[in-house]
Order: C-alpha cells, then structure tokens, then sequence
C-alpha cells in the first residue's frame, strides 16, 4: 500500500476518533441530495429543497443542468419564496433569456413512482410557464433529443394551469400560496395521474402522444419560463419515490489470515436482489484481486428475483511469495452499470508477527463504506 495513503489514513482515522466521541456526524446528505440507495424496494428515491445551495444561478448545482447543458438558459436558487427554509428556484425570463432548467434521473422505468413538487404562482405572474416531465432526454451535438410524457402549461392569461397536450384537462390557477403537484406513474400500466393542489387535473397514458423511440422511463422534470417573456414561478420540496427496479446489494467479506503460501482457500459472499416486486437482476463479476488464483462459481448470473440472496463459492490459491495482500472484488448490475458493490479481500502469508497497518486500514474502509471517497477512488473501491 502507497505510505502517502497510508498516513493520509491514519491522520483521518484519529479525526474520526475526535467525531464519534464529540457527537455524530451526518454522512448520507450533500446538497439536498439523497446520495446512498436505500436497501429497501419502496422509499425516497431523490428529493431536493435547494436550501443547501448557494443562492444565484442552479446550473452546475446539485445534479441541475440548464436544457441541452446551456449555462445562458440557468434558472436562480432565490430566497425571496420558500416552502421549507429557506430557499426554493426561480422560473422566469432574466437578463432577457428565458430560464430552462433540467434534472436527470436513472433507473424510474419500472413500477409505480410519485413525482411530488410545490409550486408558488405569484398573483401578479405574466406569461406562460411549463412544467414538464421528459421519457428520454439527451443533449449534445447540434440537437437535443427528447420526448415528453407530461407537459402542464401555466397560463397567467387564462388562469388555467393545462395539459398542454390535451387543453380540456385544467383547473383553475391558485396564486399567492405553495400548491402541490403530484404525478403518479405506474409503467407496468403506461398510465399516469396528475393532481393539482390534491385535485386531479387529468390521467393519461404515460407514453401516449411521444415521439417515436418513447420509453417507459422517466428521463428528467424540465422547468420552463416559455420563449416569450414570462414573470417568476418558484418551486420548492421536490420528492421522487416509489418502486425501483433491479438492485444489486452484496454482503460478506473474505479475509484470510496466517494461511501457507500457495495454499487453497475457500470461503464465500452472497448476491441479493433488493428491488421492485417485479423486477430482475443480470449480474456479474467484473473485477478481482491481481494476485492469487481465483475461480467464482457463479461469476454471473440472470433474472434473478427479489428474495433469497444467491451464494457465490470463492477459490484462491494464495500467492507463493509470503506477504500481505489486499483488494477488492466488484460486482456490477449489468443493466445499470452505476449499481455497483465491493467485497473487501485480505490475505495474510506472515513474514513476522509486526501490527499490520494495512489490515487495519481495509477493515476500516469496510466497515465505513461511504467515507474517504478520494482515497477509496484512488485504491479503485
């Protein structure tokens, strides 16, 4: 192991000391962020209140992206409204370009989702303003490729908030207070409702209407100001729960201590799928320590459903020359690459009896698998 990281370690270990003893420290939230997967099929997926944020322009916060990555088109982090304390964003023309702002989302395509925003619509609002919900969105080159499911038009002239699609579906605007808009999506059905302020606006097929190529998948909420001038709409609270599909969670550890030197050894860890109801996960075993001899059975493995965990049998040959080892073994699923875990690997063929810093730095890591990002970054965890 690199001494630099090592020290770096050891001086973050007694800072972390100082924490536990002097009181908790929160770990799971940056930016607004929900930023660690819940072990769990149903919960908060992501959720955003923008008090966090530094007020000014959203672009570049928080997962937030101006529409085809157009810093010119940023909506504003304000405190002149707020549901919750105390900021919320800003929808509207400024400087004489028209806000239209955008947030990604990865794997809402299956189940049933709630998509939940508020809403504040001064009484003296001007223009049209758009709330959107976008399948597919991809920017880059000369065009952006989109289709949209949902497209709700505010109308300061009319006093309608709409389906654009379909202008028949309205309700009357309610201004000067934080209204709700919730959107339920079940893609098993291609059907999603929409309520305003607890009332519903309208229910329609989720993929009715798209351009070709649409997708039972949610690909990002659009906050538009409209391409004429239009006064300040505000959002605050955004939540985004429901069913996830396929998640790969991974338990176990293979730690091998004081073994022969070209020993084999057997010892293994378990694959679990802990997503929706319905859903099923493709797996596999993409990396492994570079020492040893290893062979998994299985190193892969299809449609696997919620409930019992699938056991992974592990045989390493030990290396021959005597020393202590350490790394990793990932596992990815395979239809979401960025689902990814860790199974922390150490072996030991002793050469004296000395304290082994370097055990005591993996087994940390291990048991704390979401801090020191940089150093687990740069020892490939």
């Amino acid at each position: 192991m690199n001494k630099k990281i090592l020290c770096i370690f050891v001086s973050m270990l007694l800072c972390v000391t100082v924490f536990s003893v002097t009181g908790a420290v929160n770990i799971e939230k940056d930016n607004n962020l929900s930023l660690i997967p819940k072990p769990a099929s149903t919960g908060i997926f992501w959720e955003d209140n923008f008090d966090n944020y530094t007020l000014g322009p959203l672009h570049g916060q928080g997962g937030w992206e101006s529409w085809d990555n157009d810093p010119a088109t940023t909506a504003y982090v304000t405190d002149n409204q707020s549901r919750s304390p105390s900021n919320s964003v800003e929808i509207a023309w400024f400087s004489g370009v028209y806000a239209d702002i955008v947030h990604q989302f990865s794997g809402v395509d299956s189940g049933k989702w709630n998509f939940t925003s508020w809403q504040y619509i001064p009484s003296d609002m001007e223009g049209l303003s758009y709330y959107l919900l976008l399948n597919k969105y991809e920017h880059g080159g000369p065009h952006v490729l989109q289709d949209f499911s949902l497209q709700l038009e505010i109308s300061a002239t009319t006093g309608r908030i709409l389906d654009y699609d379909n202008p028949d579906d309205w309700l009357p605007l309610i201004t000067d207070d934080w209204v709700e808009i919730r959107v339920e999506i079940d893609f098993g059905a291609d059907i999603q409702t929409v309520y305003y302020g607890g009332v519903e606006l309208l229910e329609k097929g989720w993929t009715d209407g798209v351009a070709p190529g649409g997708q039972q998948n949610l690909g990002c909420v659009d906050l538009f100001a409209d391409y004429a001038y239009s006064s300040s709409v505000y959002y605050d609270d955004f939540v985004l729960e429901g069913e996830l599909g396929a998640v790969l969670f991974c338990e176990g550890d293979l730690h091998f201590g004081n073994v022969s030197a070209g020993a084999t050894l057997t010892d293994s860890f378990t694959v679990e799928n802990i997503g929706g109801p319905d859903s099923l996960l493709d797996w596999e075993i993409v990396t492994q320590p570079s020492w040893g001899e290893w062979t998994f059975d299985p190193e892969q493995g299809d449609d696997l459903p919620p409930g019992p965990p699938v056991t992974v049998q592990v045989t390493v040959v030990a290396p021959k020359q005597k020393d202590f080892y350490a790394g990793i073994i990932k596992i990815v699923n395979k239809e979401n690459p960025g689902n990814t875990c860790t199974i922390a690997v150490s072996m030991t063929t002793p050469r004296n009896r000395a304290f082994n810093m370097d055990l005591l730095f993996l087994r940390f890591l291990e048991q704390h698998p979401y801090m020191f990002p940089i150093i687990r970054h740069m020892l490939g965890l």
